[in-house]
């Protein structure tokens, strides 16, 4: 897709939009899924010292919110309102959607992630030969939010997804040529985090599809000092532990506390249950069976469809009787998060405040989908 492309008709708009709204509203079951070296940062400020970057009224509690935090709304001038009324009204579509069937907004935000999670930095190959005069091809970056999800979901950590991309192509399809999966997906993540409860995180725009998939694995694997610490793939793998998690995360340019925040979102959505499995998928658990089944249970039970703090408030009870069966279903790189002391400490301060964890996801949400964009503005 061309930068030029923002500049189409939109006089179509409005009638096509209207007919995929009513045949994407029912079109997705929900799915949803289950980090330099260490990186030093200074300890979080007191929780009753923070500020929402802007807000009006907010709590600081598992609660659903009364207010609102934004983060880095566009206050463009630049006569370039073709792209914001295309922003605008993806969102609304999204929003309405995801507001009358909140189950919707897990999937949408992991598949955000899983296309924007394959960039890998230059960083590329250590060593280099004068022989070869392409080496420094390795060292471009490579990957991230450009819709190359379509051609990756037979990987399996996109087992899923296919739903939610369904979803997204359907309503992105009744604005032509003005806006590209990429885009689309990116605005999709961060319009369902607001629908349920989360910040308005505006983003930039004018990222390119790409025409074929990212790369699975990395060019050069990272290793720290144990076998768990070792990342050998683009998206991150459930046996990670902590310092497998900063070697991943820090090579995206993350910090300790942006991508502590980023895995809130585990609490949301929900995963397979064998329960009422077909009698052939528990003999052959395929893929198709994964996809179809008939019984989803959430991870965090009690606020499954809200964006909140409650997953951290979870997470500081992980070993506690008070926690019974069913209650919340953590995989390894959800303890990993409370059993290291320099993750557990983020972990602290957003159970404990949830004006600054909305303000960490946000800042983190916008890193992770916008280095790709083309647009200076945020929408």
């Amino acid at each position: 897709m061309q930068f030029s492309l923002w500049h189409a008709s939109l006089s179509a708009l409005a009638l096509s939009r209207s007919s995929f709204l009513q045949q994407s509203s029912s079109a997705l079951l929900s799915l949803a899924s289950p980090p330099p070296l260490h990186i030093l940062e200074p300890p979080p400020p007191p929780p009753t010292t923070t500020t929402p970057t802007t807000t009006t009224t907010a709590t600081a509690t598992a609660a659903p919110r009364t207010g609102r935090v934004i983060i880095a709304r566009a206050t463009s001038n630049d006569g370039d309102s073709q792209i914001a009324s295309v922003a605008k009204a993806f969102r609304n579509d999204i929003q309405t959607i995801v507001k009358n069937d909140p189950s919707l907004a897990g999937p949408l935000i992991r598949l955000a992630f899983h296309d924007a999670a394959t960039w890998e930095s230059s960083r590329g190959s250590t060593s280099s030969s004068s022989s070869n005069p392409y080496f420094w091809l390795r060292q471009q970056p490579s990957g991230g939010p450009n819709g190359s999800i379509q051609y990756e979901l037979g990987r399996s950590e996109n087992r899923g997804l296919s739903k939610p991309l369904q979803f997204v192509q359907n309503i992105t399809h009744g604005y032509a040529a003005s806006l590209s999966l990429a885009d689309a997906i990116a605005l999709a993540g961060a319009s369902a985090v607001e629908a349920i409860g989360g910040p308005t995180i505006a983003i930039r725009m004018g990222r390119i599809d790409a025409t074929q998939a990212d790369p699975e694995f990395l060019r050069t694997p990272l290793k720290a000092s144990t076998r768990r610490s070792i990342v050998t793939k683009t998206l991150p793998e459930a046996g990670l532990d902590s310092d497998g998690l900063r070697l991943y995360f820090g090579q995206l340019g993350f910090s300790e506390k942006e991508f502590v925040a980023l895995c809130g979102c585990h609490g949301l959505g929900r995963h397979v249950s064998l329960l009422g499995m077909p009698k052939d998928c528990l003999r052959n658990l395929t893929r198709t069976c994964l996809e179809e089944a008939p019984v989803l249970l959430p991870f965090v039970t009690k606020s499954v469809d809200t964006f909140d703090n409650s997953y951290f408030q979870f997470l500081l009870k992980w070993n506690s009787n008070d926690i019974k069966l069913g209650d919340v279903a953590f995989i390894p790189t959800d303890v990993d998060l409370v059993v290291d002391t320099g993750l557990k400490r983020w972990v602290d301060y957003f159970a404990q405040d949830q004006n600054a964890y909305f303000n960490a996801y946000g800042q983190a949400y916008q890193k992770l989908v916008d280095r790709t964009a083309t647009t200076q503005e945020r929408y």
